[in-house]
């Protein structure tokens, strides 16, 4: 390592935390780190951008699943390595790497030179880490977003419980790799490059960042009762035999459905859309993480 940058989310990571990075730097003798300050997460893409300018091989995000993404969107298809400190709500990214969570094990693993080399999906040139969706997570996702800092993953229950209520499916034709696999009604399209979910529940048991494919499942649940029946069987491993959803998996999928829809990105909204066009990136993104 010859240049590191440090991006912090003052919105996510603590101040004991930033104060415990920087004593823990200048213990390792990486007292020269060029820190770029943001405030929120999608501001990170713009921030590696000029860090890499700069000449950072390694970007340290500190923040949740969306500074992460952001500050991916830039360093995929790039020599330098990002590295996490994750202080956000769920850090999915970080619990499927097992990366660590405090500082000294963050700052240990850069200086050992450990590194991974991961695949990276594209939601209509949009880089993501983990999974995109339309329909229920998405809006699940923006309901949740005004009470997570004060509840955390509670804010996600109680917007999931509310959006089973009240979600209706809608018309969606799901493609795979040019191949027609599903066209009817849906309540949720999830597209996965890693497939692990908060607490260790599998949504795509299959997927790996390494494959060089995505996995998608197409959920035709509604109401309460199929949702609750739906979850059950991604916590015994058994999507699969579920009446509820369809699972494939590809290289490049198109979504198209009748009118606009929220889809998010790795736990952050991004929009609405009709047309949801998804790539793989094969050995895209390199990581610090345990080999």
């Amino acid at each position: 390592m010859t240049s590191l940058a440090v991006i912090a989310n003052t919105k996510k990571v603590s101040k004991r935390d930033v104060r415990r990075l920087k004593d823990e730097l200048r213990d390792a003798g990486i007292d020269k780190a060029r820190w770029i300050s943001i405030e929120k997460g999608s501001a990170a893409t713009k921030a590696t951008k000029k860090a890499l300018d700069r000449g950072a091989d390694v970007v340290l995000v500190c923040g949740g699943d969306g500074s992460v993404r952001a500050a991916s969107q830039a360093l995929a298809g790039t020599d330098a390595a990002l590295a996490v400190l994750p202080s956000g709500t769920a850090n999915l990214f970080a619990s499927a790497l097992n990366l660590p969570d405090d500082p000294a094990g963050v700052v240990e693993l850069i200086r050992g030179g450990e590194r991974r080399t991961l695949d990276t999906g594209t939601c209509n040139g949009l880089t993501f880490n983990i999974m995109a969706g339309a329909g229920f997570d998405a809006a699940m996702i923006d309901s949740a977003d005004d009470d997570k800092e004060r509840l955390g993953m509670v804010a996600y229950l109680r917007a999931g419980v509310k959006q089973a209520h009240e979600r209706e499916a809608f018309e969606v034709r799901v493609d795979v790799d040019d191949k027609h696999v599903f066209e009817g009604p849906a309540s949720c399209i999830l597209v996965g490059n890693i497939g692990t979910l908060k607490g260790g529940v599998e949504a795509f048991p299959d997927a790996s960042p390494t494959d060089g494919l995505l996995d998608v499942a197409v959920v035709t649940a509604t109401g309460l009762r199929a949702w609750a029946g739906l979850m059950v069987s991604a916590v015994r491993g058994r999507q699969r035999l579920t009446p509820h959803a369809g699972m494939w998996s590809g290289r490049s999928i198109s979504v198209r459905t009748d009118v606009k829809h929220r889809f998010e990105l790795d736990g952050g909204v991004k929009g609405r859309a009709k047309k949801l066009d998804f790539e793989i990136v094969p050995a895209s993104l390199i990581v610090c993480a345990p080999r």
